[in-house]
């Protein structure tokens, strides 16, 4: 199964956009993932320590979105959680604790 592996995009960060945020670079991704059947975002995906979790994901969702309906219904995308990611899944560590 051909995968596609990225990280540390900080989708959100308040004083510079994240590189998938500049039309160019998230063509070249969404070019590259033609040719895939998995994509992995492995951790920091989201830049959520700043303490503006609406706006990190308000300014992450068009990238998130484009990803998504590239890869479409059949292909798989996995997230791994990075420290940066903590809000995503903060109730589900206090559950399984």
């Amino acid at each position: 199964m051909r995968t596609l592996v990225i990280s540390d995009l900080h989708l959100g960060a308040r004083l510079k956009p994240g590189v998938l945020q500049r039309p160019a670079p998230r063509e070249l991704l969404l070019e590259a993932l033609a040719g895939i059947e998995r994509l992995v975002l492995l951790g920091d995906v989201l830049e959520l320590p700043e303490g503006r979790e609406y706006r990190a994901l308000e300014s992450a969702e068009p990238v998130l979105r484009a990803l998504g309906s590239a890869l479409g219904p059949d292909r798989e995308a996995i997230v791994v959680p990075g420290n940066h990611d903590l809000g995503l899944i903060r109730s589900w560590l206090r559950g399984a604790a």
